[in-house]
């Protein structure tokens, strides 16, 4: 089998530095390995873009749920039909966690090998240049906004989870209620943040929308209809225990189609990176891309 190994060495840490050796040795094993590492934000999207499937069998992917992001989005711009197989070295590794394979490198690359592909669903939100892909959530509002306060010298220092919650704190001081207008496949709602998941997982360990499937056709969609510092701080502890969908104040659902408005400056995640702001419109993308799965998994 032919392999492009997409790296990205700044995943995780020294988690890459460490695995890649033996990531390679394995992969390369019996297989026709070729090996590109990233250098800098775009450059797995680039690289993705450029693999042929004449030339390739399939794509794996070395590093974090950022990583995997650019690397979908390249394959699907460039119409490419090739599996997708995934190799956790990231900090959370959500889609890793809801697509039931290993976190342990080693064991990732045993499933690779297994080449068991199967199609799954993808969100889409946005159009034209500024359209994008994600496998497993977008979020809407405070998370979003301590993704974009992140400090990448912290990130460094203390490590992913730390800094998000020294960034989290940060964000709470200065937040400000500001109310959602959302529609559901045409149905209308209000809330104050929201978070769109195609996955189950949430971070490190929380199951976020568990009745999620990456391949059932829609997007799951949890909304928080109170917005004060103290409800936000409240449904965070709530999705971290896996007890926020008991909430009064929240709504989880399913949708094909969703649109989100606010008044006033509200930022948008993808799988883990900033994209902009709202206004913006999400959808399903059904049966989008091949992805390697543990042949037990159903998505």
């Amino acid at each position: 089998m032919r392999m492009k190994l997409i790296v990205n060495p700044l995943s995780g840490g020294k988690k890459v530095e460490t695995y890649l050796p033996r990531i390679r040795e394995i992969l390369g094993r019996d297989n026709l390995l070729s090996l590109a590492i990233t250098k800098e934000k775009n450059s797995a999207f680039q690289e993705a873009q450029k693999v042929s499937g004449e030339e390739y069998d399939l794509i794996v992917v070395c590093g974090g749920d950022g990583t995997l992001n650019e690397v979908i989005n390249g394959v699907v711009s460039s119409n490419n039909s090739l599996p997708i197989g995934f190799i956790p070295c990231g900090t959370s590794n959500i889609y890793a966690l809801s697509a039931g394979i290993p976190l342990d490198p080693i064991r990732a690359c045993e499933i690779v090998l297994k080449k068991y592909a199967r199609k799954i669903d993808l969100g889409k939100v946005g159009t034209g240049n500024s359209l994008r892909y994600f496998v497993s959530m977008a979020g809407i509002g405070y998370e979003a906004s301590v993704i974009k306060s992140l400090n990448p010298n912290l990130v460094r220092t203390l490590g992913g989870i730390p800094a998000h919650l020294v960034s989290g704190v940060g964000v709470l001081i200065k937040h400000q209620r500001i109310e959602l207008s959302i529609k559901l496949d045409g149905s209308s709602c209000r809330g104050f943040e929201a978070i769109i998941s195609n996955g189950s997982f949430y971070g490190v360990s929380s199951i976020i929308a568990p009745e999620a499937d990456m391949a059932d056709g829609y997007l799951d969609v949890i909304i928080f209809k109170k917005g004060r510092r103290r409800d936000v701080l409240r449904h965070v502890l709530g999705v971290l225990r896996g007890r926020h969908i008991y909430f009064k104040d929240v709504e989880y659902t399913k949708a094909k189609k969703i649109e989100i408005n606010a008044p006033k400056e509200v930022w948008i995640q993808v799988d883990g990176e900033i994209m902009g702001t709202l206004p913006q419109k999400f959808e399903i993308c059904p049966q989008a891309i091949q992805v390697i799965l543990p042949e037990t998994k159903s998505a």
